[in-house]
């Protein structure tokens, strides 16, 4: 039986902010960072055994998952569900995954609460919406499920679902009330429920939006 051919660095090419390692048996060269080169010492010609390669193979993609998360999170703020499947489209491992989610998440930089607080209120001052639609909100920045009531049911508090109905009908006022009444009371209520606003709360807005252009009207 031959010898199994030895594992070796055939070369580094320095690309900048990283090194290609390329190593005998490897179809890909091994992208590292410059610590890595430093700490294990790695040049051209060095012979590695299997259990040196898989370390560097896991450092090194722990490195790359590090580095984009830390470039995710620079250009906006993401859910941890959000940043894992990128990371999992990108095809790192689940452990370095787990790891560098952790990592994030134990310095505070990744919190899913302080997230999903953003979210809600900023969709609220935006356009009032209703508990269902909120939460489907969140749900779809892949926020828990339980977070997300929570999250939805602490930031609406007592707040008045007709008030909040009103709000936003107000915002489609105009054109609706160039419309036949029937046509205009359907189309509203059908907005009203798309953002999660119950048919009484709906029905009392319309009404109250109705009465007070008819009173404008007459003065």
């Amino acid at each position: 039986m031959a010898d199994e051919q030895p594992i070796k660095i055939e070369k580094l090419i320095d690309t900048g902010d990283r090194f290609r390692v390329h190593i005998t048996g490897l179809e890909e060269p091994l992208v590292v960072s410059a610590v890595l080169v430093h700490q294990h010492r790695l040049k051209a010609g060095i012979v590695l055994t299997p259990p040196q390669l898989d370390q560097l193979q896991a450092e090194a993609e722990l490195a790359e998952c590090d580095r984009a998360v830390a470039r995710m999170l620079g250009m906006r703020e993401h859910t941890t569900g959000e940043l894992r499947a990128k990371l999992r489209q990108r095809q790192f491992s689940r452990e370095a995954i787990d790891r560098t989610v952790k990592q994030y998440t134990d310095r505070g930089l990744l919190d899913d609460a302080h997230v999903a607080v953003k979210l809600v209120r900023a969709a609220l001052a935006k356009n009032p919406a209703g508990r269902a639609y909120l939460i489907a909100l969140l749900r779809r920045k892949r926020i828990d499920r339980d977070l997300a009531m929570q999250t939805v049911d602490m930031v609406l508090g007592g707040r008045d679902e007709t008030a909040m109905a009103v709000e936003s009908l107000s915002k489609r006022w105009p054109s609706l009330r160039q419309l036949e009444l029937e046509r205009a009371r359907t189309k509203a209520y059908h907005y009203l429920s798309r953002r999660g606003i119950g048919y009484d709360a709906a029905r009392a807005a319309f009404e109250e939006l109705y009465n007070r252009e008819n009173e404008d009207s007459d003065h």
